[in-house]
C-alpha cells in the first residue's frame, strides 16, 4: 500500500506531458498488437510454405514469406517511438523532480543545514532522481503494454488450441512467487544503496573541500582507505540488487521448461500439423518474454520507490521558519533594534538565556565571548535564521515574525570569516544580490572595497571567473569582492563575523580599510575575536553561556576588570 502511494506520487508528475505519453503508450499498444500479428502470419506463412499439395509459385511463396519482415519492420518502428517518448517523459519527470527538490532546498530553515549532510542532499538530487527515471521511462511502458502483449498473445493461442494454452498457462501462478520474493530484497538493497552512495558523495565533498588539509597532515593513505571501504559496502549493497535481478529470469525460465516439455509430450499425442505446432511454439515463447518484463519491472518499481522515498522525505519537510499568514513588509529602519527577554534553545539546549539589548539605529554593536557562548547564534535572531524560543526581536517596534523574510532580510547584508564565492565572474559575486546592477556601480562597490586595483590586474578583469568558492583569490581579495557585494546591496543593517582573523597583518589593513568603509552609516553587528578590531564600538557586549555578563564600552569594560579585561590581556599582554 505505501509502495503505491508513492508511486502515484510520481505518477502526478507526468500529468504535464500526458499528451506525448498518451502517444507513446499508444505505440506500446501497437507493439503489444504486433505479438499476436506475428503469430498468425507466422502460421499463415507455414501453412502455405508445407502445403502437402505444393502448388504455390516461388512468387507467390516470396509474397507471403515477405509478410514477416514487413511486420517487423513496423514492429521496430512503432517501438522506437514508444521508446523514445517514454523516455522523453521520463527525463522530463526527473527533470521536474530534481527542480522541486532543489527549489524546496532553498526554502528549508537553517536548522535543516546544521543536521544534514551536503553529501547526502546531493546523492538526494542526482543519484536518486535517476534512479526514479527508470520507473517512468521503463516501468511504466512495460507496465501498460505487457499486459495487453499477454492478453492479445493468449487470446490467439486459446483460439488455436485451448488445451495448449492451459497447459503453457500451468507455471504462471508459480512466477508470482519468486517476483514478490526478490522484489521485497531489491527494495531494502536499494535503500542501503541510495544511503551509501549518499556517503560516497559526502565523502567526495569533505575530501575535495578539505584537500589542503589531507595533503599537510599527510593523510592521503587515511583518505583513500575510507574511500574504499565506502566503495566496498557501496559494491556489496549493488550485488545484492543484482543478484535479484539476475536470479529472477533463470527461475522464470526454468519453471516455463516444465510447460515447454508438456507441450512437446502435447503436441506428439494429438497429432498437430507443423505449422500450428510452429505457430503454438512462436507464441508461447513470445508469452513468456512480457512474463519476464513484468517480473523486472516489479523489482524496477521497488527499487525507484526506494529512491522516491527518500526524495519525498525531504519534500515533505516543512522550513522552521516561514512568513506568517499576513506578513507585511518590514519599513526602512529608522529608530532602534531590540533583543526583548530572548531565549533560544537547540535540541532542548540552552543556547541563550534571557537577552535585553536595544541597539539605536547608526550604532555599532561588538559581541565577544569565549568559543560556544551564543555569539553567532544571537545575530543569527537578526535576520531570521532562527525565531527565539521565548522573547521577541523588534526592529522599529516590528516582531520580526510578523514581517516578511524578504523584506526583512534585503535590509541586512553579512561579511563573515569563512566568505563563500561562486564559481562565476568577479563581476556576477559583486552583483550577487543585484544581478541587474549596472557595470558602473558595480565597479564602484569593488573600489570603495579596495578591490578595484587587483581585480583589473586578473586575466579578464571583472569577467575573471574566480573557481569553486573564490579559490583563484587569495583570502584577503575574497574578502574584499564579498565586501564589494554588501556595498553593493547597500544595507541599513550589517552583521560582521570577524572578517580579518585569517589574514596577515598587510592583507587585514587593507580589508578593514574596506570594512570601515562599508560600517560607514550603517547600523552594525560584529562578532569580534580580535579585540582591537571593536575598541571603538558603541557598545560591547560580553557573553558566557549564553548570557550577557558584561555590557559598557571598551573604556568601561576595561575599568571594570571583568572577562573582557582578561580577554583583552591574553591577546595583548600574552
Amino acid at each position: 500500500m505505501e509502495t503505491w502511494v508513492t508511486y502515484r506520487r510520481l505518477l502526478a508528475m507526468v500529468r504535464p506531458y500526458r499528451g506525448r505519453l498518451a502517444v507513446g503508450l499508444l505505440m506500446g499498444l501497437l507493439v503489444a498488437a504486433s505479438n499476436p500479428a506475428m503469430v498468425v502470419i507466422v502460421q499463415k506463412v507455414l501453412a502455405k510454405v508445407f502445403t502437402p499439395e505444393r502448388d504455390l509459385t516461388a512468387w507467390q511463396i516470396a509474397a507471403y514469406a515477405a509478410l514477416v519482415p514487413v511486420v517487423f519492420v513496423a514492429r521496430g518502428a512503432v517501438t522506437y517511438l514508444n521508446g523514445y517518448l517514454m523516455n522523453w517523459v521520463g527525463l522530463r519527470v526527473v527533470m521536474d523532480l530534481r527542480n522541486q527538490l532543489f527549489a524546496h532546498l532553498q526554502t528549508l530553515s537553517l536548522d535543516f543545514y546544521t543536521q544534514t549532510r551536503i553529501g547526502d542532499m546531493m546523492s538526494r538530487v542526482t543519484n536518486d532522481s535517476e534512479v526514479v527515471r527508470r520507473s517512468v521511462s521503463v516501468s511504466l511502458a512495460d507496465l501498460l503494454r505487457e499486459p495487453f502483449s499477454i492478453i492479445g498473445l493468449l487470446g490467439t493461442l486459446f483460439w488455436y488450441d485451448w488445451k495448449f494454452t492451459m497447459m503453457a498457462l500451468v507455471v504462471f501462478p508459480l512466477c508470482v512467487v519468486p517476483i514478490g520474493i526478490y522484489g521485497r530484497k531489491v527494495r531494502r538493497a536499494t535503500r542501503r544503496t541510495q544511503e551509501n552512495l549518499a556517503e560516497l558523495t559526502g565523502l567526495l565533498h569533505e575530501n575535495f573541500t578539505g584537500v589542503r588539509i589531507v595533503k599537510a597532515f599527510c593523510m592521503e593513505q587515511h583518505e583513500i582507505g575510507k574511500f574504499r571501504q565506502s566503495t566496498q559496502e557501496l559494491i556489496r549493497q549493488m550485488m545484492r540488487v543484482v543478484r535479484a535481478n539476475e536470479t529472477l529470469t533463470p527461475v522464470i525460465e526454468f519453471l516455463g521448461a516444465f510447460a515447454v516439455a508438456g507441450v512437446f509430450l502435447y503436441a506428439y499425442t494429438a497429432g498437430m500439423t507443423g505449422d500450428m505446432f510452429g505457430a503454438l511454439g512462436m507464441g508461447m515463447y513470445m508469452l513468456y518474454q512480457p512474463v519476464k518484463k513484468l517480473s523486472k519491472v516489479h523489482l524496477t518499481l521497488e527499487q525507484s520507490v526506494a529512491a522516491a522515498e527518500r526524495i519525498f522525505k525531504i519534500v515533505d519537510l516543512k522550513p522552521t521558519v516561514t512568513d506568517r499568514p499576513g506578513a507585511r513588509e518590514l519599513p526602512p529602519v529608522r529608530e532602534k533594534i531590540v533583543f526583548e527577554d530572548v531565549s533560544f534553545r537547540y535540541h532542548d539546549q540552552p543556547v541563550l538565556e534571557n537577552i535585553n539589548v536595544t541597539v539605536p539605529v547608526g550604532s555599532v554593536l561588538a559581541v565577544v565571548g569565549p568559543t560556544g557562548s551564543g555569539k553567532t547564534t544571537l545575530l543569527n535572531l537578526l535576520p531570521r535564521f532562527y525565531d527565539p524560543t521565548r522573547g521577541r526581536v523588534l526592529i522599529d517596534g516590528h516582531d520580526l515574525r510578523d514581517v516578511t523574510l524578504r523584506s526583512l532580510r534585503s535590509q541586512i547584508g553579512m561579511v563573515t570569516q569563512e566568505t563563500i564565492l561562486f564559481d562565476d565572474t568577479v563581476a556576477s559575486n559583486i552583483a550577487y544580490g543585484r544581478p541587474d546592477a549596472p557595470r558602473e556601480a558595480i565597479i564602484e562597490a569593488a573600489r570603495r572595497a579596495h578591490a578595484d586595483d587587483f581585480i583589473r590586474h586578473l586575466p579578464r578583469g571583472y569577467d575573471t571567473v574566480v573557481g569553486d568558492k573564490g579559490m583563484r583569490l587569495s583570502g584577503g581579495e575574497r574578502q574584499r569582492v564579498a565586501i564589494a557585494r554588501a556595498l553593493l546591496k547597500n544595507p541599513p543593517l550589517l552583521i560582521l563575523d570577524e572578517a580579518t582573523s585569517a589574514l596577515d597583518s598587510k592583507t587585514e589593513k587593507l580589508v578593514q580599510e574596506a570594512i570601515d568603509e562599508l560600517m560607514r552609516g550603517r547600523t552594525v553587528f560584529a562578532i569580534a575575536h580580535r579585540l582591537s578590531t571593536i575598541q571603538h564600538a558603541d557598545r560591547i557586549l560580553v557573553l558566557e553561556q549564553g548570557r550577557i555578563v558584561e555590557s559598557g564600552s571598551h573604556a568601561e569594560l576595561l575599568a571594570h576588570g571583568g572577562i573582557y579585561k582578561r580577554l583583552y590581556d591574553q591577546q595583548f599582554n600574552a
